[in-house]
């Protein structure tokens, strides 16, 4: 006992004076598992700094390593890797840790509350793909893993476990033994299936010292799985919150082990709870205030007003503005009261972290989050009004009309839908051209425009392409029929098509939708020379009533046609 007491004044001694000033330690430890099973370990360590100002975590890296003592060539220590382990080193990112802060990371595979408690999410395989019985060690230095462990001589400021060691899948802390594992190994850890938490007295890193952290004060408390008794322990630097919970039916025993933990509700809680009386205790920590939760639209300036934030005896030094989640998007600043952004083109909710630093060093947090929604009005295109128009005539369509009340068309785009193919000038503005083809027809266009936020709208134009030379305010004399109209027009239900006859022949009359497609038709026979008229009921060639629209109506004779349109109107 003495030799323990001794050995931890001088780390005392020694680390309070070079660590305890400027580096964060670990606070929570967790790796219990959640999911019946044998599904993932809800991995998660949470980093504080205890001291009187801000850290960079970009200085620091976490380092993993396994013991395998049965294995003389995984016993290298710091950073070495198996197999199945994944990566061993994990730099920390570009992060300003205030005084009195906590930091937590989490696996993606971690149990979604914790993911959402965490500020950083590795990968599936990262530095914290452990089960327990790996050590993982917080490091500070640059560079790359073999950089960090030469400049650190591979002591770290703080760790979990112990490299060198194998405990046979977990250690004990402070003797506390966990619930038998699935070969009812006796003597079984608490670091897989319990809540490690700092007590709030502790203000330096183990440096590497992970025995006397966790209270073993003699070699016998290593754990390898043998009958060395395993009682020399003493009170440790360590809460445990035990979250080995037995079944719904009361089994702990041998093949239990994933069920053992069926739910752990109180892990967030214990985490949250955590608190320091390092040198901070003294003061009162500011109150942060990142302002009302917003809803906006789509390309909006909005602003982040953290000037409500106060320090109840003192006043406010720094602020440090951050995104958690959400569509990412570009602060004005980072670091002042009041910062803007302009909102995405895309629905969801942004979420803003605004850390706050009082005058002694002392810090808050608090969330905010903006709602974009789509309130965009979609434009609205306009093709023109249908043309008649003369074979081999050149055409222009015309959309420049089409509007966008909340904003601006961004784009226009042409396209034919039904005729004799054409050539059009210029599909991609506004206003195209096109050559009118040799052969009667009906052509019909799809104007599509688009906004600035992707809000669209189509409108269509027919072009009716006729064979004649001469005509007298819309209506055409040619030399055996003259077209006169439909009466009335618009119509409902029903109208009369009236035309001339100039001499004796055959006469047939087609009528068309919009699409060019033929809904009505009738050979009328040989008709003699003078006035005649047809009676269309609005129905097609099967006796079904038509919708209401636009139609084009055709008077055919031999090789030649007439063509005009109408409007049934219900």
């Amino acid at each position: 006992m003495f030799q323990s007491l001794y050995k931890k004044t001088i780390y005392y001694i020694l680390f309070s004076v070079n660590l305890f000033a400027q580096d964060p330690i670990i606070s929570v430890w967790y790796i219990g598992t959640r999911v019946a099973g044998g599904g993932p370990y809800n991995h998660y360590i949470e980093l504080f700094n205890p001291t009187e100002d801000p850290i960079n975590l970009s200085q620091y890296a976490l380092i993993k390593g396994h013991g395998q003592s049965n294995n003389v060539e995984q016993q290298a220590g710091w950073g070495n890797t198996l197999s199945n382990s994944g990566v061993s080193f994990n730099r920390l990112p570009n992060f300003i840790l205030f005084p009195g802060q906590s930091y937590g990371i989490s696996r993606d595979v971690s149990h979604e509350s914790l993911q959402n408690h965490a500020d950083l999410i590795l990968e599936d395989e990262g530095v914290l793909s452990i089960s327990g019985d790996d050590a993982v060690g917080l490091f500070k230095g640059e560079g790359n893993l073999d950089e960090v462990l030469a400049a650190t001589d591979s002591i770290p400021i703080d760790c979990i476990g112990s490299p060198y060691e194998d405990p046979g899948q977990s250690w004990q802390v402070s003797g506390v033994v966990g619930p038998p594992n699935s070969t009812n190994t006796t003597g079984y850890g608490v670091t897989r299936f319990a809540i490690l938490t700092r007590k709030p007295e502790v203000c330096y890193g183990n440096a590497g010292n992970w025995n006397d952290s966790r209270g073993c004060v003699t070699d016998s408390c290593t754990n390898w799985l043998t009958d060395t008794p395993q009682t020399s322990y003493e009170e440790s630097e360590w809460n445990v919150q035990a979250c080995f919970y037995p079944d719904v039916d009361g089994n702990t025993g041998p093949g239990y082990e994933p069920e053992t933990n069926p739910n752990c509700d109180e892990d967030i809680l214990v985490m949250e709870s955590y608190s320091n009386t390092c040198d901070l205790s003294e003061n009162q920590a500011p109150i942060s205030n990142a302002g009302l939760d917003q809803t906006t639209s789509y390309g909006q300036v909005v602003t982040l007003d953290g000037s409500s934030s106060t320090d109840p005896d003192g006043a406010i030094s720094a602020y440090a503005w951050s995104q958690i989640s959400g569509t990412d998007i570009e602060l004005g600043s980072v670091s002042e009261q009041i910062t803007t952004f302009t909102s995405p083109n895309i629905e969801g909710d942004l979420v803003f972290r605004l850390v706050v630093l009082d005058d002694q060093s002392a810090s808050d947090s608090d969330t905010v989050i903006v709602s974009v929604i789509n309130t965009n009005v979609d434009p609205v295109a306009i093709a023109g009004e249908d043309q008649i128009v003369v074979t081999n005539e050149l055409v222009t369509l015309d959309g420049s009309a089409s509007a966008d009340s909340d904003g601006a068309i961004s784009a226009y785009a042409w396209s034919q839908i039904s005729g004799q193919v054409v050539t059009l000038s210029a599909a991609n503005e506004a206003i195209t051209t096109f050559t009118a083809p040799t052969q009667e027809d009906i052509l019909v266009f799809e104007l599509f425009v688009s906004d600035e936020f992707g809000g669209t709208s189509s409108d269509t134009i027919s072009i009716l392409v006729q064979n004649t030379t001469a005509s007298v305010d819309g209506k055409f004399f040619p030399d055996e029929v003259r077209l006169i109209g439909n009466y009335p027009n618009p119509f409902n239900p029903k109208t009369e098509i009236v035309f001339e006859v100039i001499k004796r022949l055959e006469v047939g009359v087609s009528i068309y939708n919009v699409y060019g497609q033929e809904v009505w038709s009738k050979n009328l026979g040989r008709l003699n020379k003078g006035f005649h008229k047809i009676l269309w009921g609005g129905k097609d060639n099967l006796g079904e009533t038509v919708v209401s629209g636009v139609y084009f109506y055709r008077v055919y004779y031999g090789d030649k046609s007439l063509i005009s349109k109408m409007s049934l109107v219900k």
